[in-house]
Parts: structure tokens; C-alpha cells; sequence
């Protein structure tokens, strides 16, 4: 395989792992059933992307796509179906993922452990709706040392200041043997998704002018309602991964 298709296959676990987590946020949420699903044609499309890109780089068509015109639409469709429809296509991500982690390895792959642990755990260590982004760092900070983390040698906090078009900018966490900053996010209420995405989209640029990767965690008290849609624009920039996690 040439060694540009072993890189594309490398960034393209990244994103199909980005995916499987949206997927993950979506049913762990407590949105009830007749509004969870809505959003599954979406997902079907932003999978169909995925394996498209994954058959044209590995030259393997033996990965299922997906109709989206033979769908229906949320309105047209009952929410047993639509979870049906979910759940197949979030099978056939876990085998995508799967076929794919074997490219994802070294300094990618740790930053994937760092990923996982927050989307795993990090609801279950917040008892209470959190104030402030403090809160959410707080709780962070308690898994990482719970996972072994030390911090001044595997992580900082609020270290590390990075001047960018005129201002400062200083990341919640960062991993300098991963090459990684950690920024975390709060979202309260519909005015915050606005104020999120304009914070993310400054911080990108400037976070990627020192560290070759950012990591945003993003804690959300429920106004996020397509997680996909949310994380899709972001993670076109090479190095950006986002972590969506829903109270």
C-alpha cells in the first residue's frame, strides 16, 4: 500500500472513532425515545463519507453503504424504525473502527486513551449539573490521576501560553510527550453552542501553531442535539479531535 494511502487510512480511524463517540453520546443520553432518534439519516450520511473515503484508499469495498434517499425522514418515519436504522449503522461503524485501529498506533493512539477515558468516565464523576468549566476541568484532573496520570510529567494544567494574532491563549491541560493541549467547554443553554463554536474556532489556529494536536472536551446540559452535525466542521482540521459529553 503507498505509504499517502497508509496515512489517509491513519487519520480516517481517527475520524471514524469520532463518529462511534457521537453515536455513543446519542444513546447514553436521556432524551426520550420519540426525539432520540431524529437525527439517524445524518448519521447514516456522515458514515456513508467515512467508508467511501475508506474504500478509495484501501481499494476494499467489502463495507456496507447506505441508501440515504430510501430512508424517509424523522417526520415521515416512527421512532422504533429509527432506532433500527441507528443501530445498524452504528454496528457497521464499530466494524469500520475495528478494521481500522491497526493504523491508528504510537502518539494517535494515546491521545485516543486520553479520549476514551473522558467519554467513558467523565460523566459518572460528575455528581451535580457543573456551574463553570472549573468544575468540569476539576473532575478531569480527578480521572487523569485516577488513570496514573502525573501531572508536571505526563500533563500540565493551564500551562504553557501561547501567543497568537495578538493574544494569549493558555490551555486547560496539556500533554507535551503527546504534543497535545486539552481544552475543555461548557454548554448551559442554546446561547452557549454559539459562543462554544466561536471559542473552538479561534483556539484551533492557535493551539496548532505549538501543539500538532487539540483535544475539546465538551460538556453538554442538553442543547446539543446532533452531535455529528456539532463535531463534523471541527474535525476537518487535521490534529482536531472533539469529545462530546452529555450530563
Amino acid at each position: 500500500m503507498p505509504k499517502e494511502n497508509h496515512l489517509l487510512l491513519k487519520r480516517l480511524s481517527v475520524r471514524v472513532d469520532a463518529l462511534r463517540r457521537a453515536m455513543d453520546a446519542v444513546m447514553a443520553g436521556s432524551t426520550p425515545d420519540h426525539a432520540k432518534w431524529g437525527a439517524y439519516k445524518n448519521y447514516a450520511r456522515a458514515y456513508n463519507v467515512l467508508a467511501q473515503e475508506y474504500i478509495n484508499a484501501s481499494g476494499n469495498r467489502d463495507v456496507n453503504m447506505y441508501d440515504t434517499d430510501k430512508m424517509g425522514t424523522w417526520s415521515s418515519t416512527v421512532w422504533p424504525f429509527q432506532k433500527s436504522v441507528f443501530d445498524t449503522i452504528y454496528a457497521d461503524t464499530l466494524i469500520l473502527s475495528g478494521i481500522l485501529v491497526s493504523y491508528d498506533t504510537g502518539t494517535s493512539a494515546s491521545i485516543s486513551q486520553v479520549q476514551d477515558l473522558l467519554s467513558a468516565n467523565l460523566r459518572k464523576a460528575i455528581f451535580n449539573k457543573p456551574e463553570k468549566e472549573l468544575d468540569v476541568q476539576n473532575s478531569i484532573e480527578a480521572l487523569l490521576v485516577g488513570r496514573g496520570y502525573q501531572k508536571s510529567i505526563d500533563y500540565d494544567r493551564e500551562s504553557g501560553k501561547v501567543k497568537f494574532s495578538g493574544k494569549e491563549f493558555i490551555p486547560d491541560f496539556a500533554f507535551p510527550s503527546l504534543k497535545l493541549s486539552l481544552e475543555v467547554k461548557l454548554i448551559k443553554s442554546g446561547g452557549n453552542v454559539s459562543k462554544c463554536i466561536e471559542e473552538m474556532s479561534a483556539d484551533i489556529p492557535a493551539y496548532l501553531s505549538v501543539y500538532e494536536n487539540v483535544l475539546f472536551c465538551v460538556y453538554d446540559l442538553g442543547e446539543i442535539r446532533d452531535v455529528s452535525e456539532f463535531q463534523h466542521g471541527f474535525q476537518s482540521h487535521g490534529g482536531v479531535r472533539i469529545c462530546v459529553v452529555k450530563h
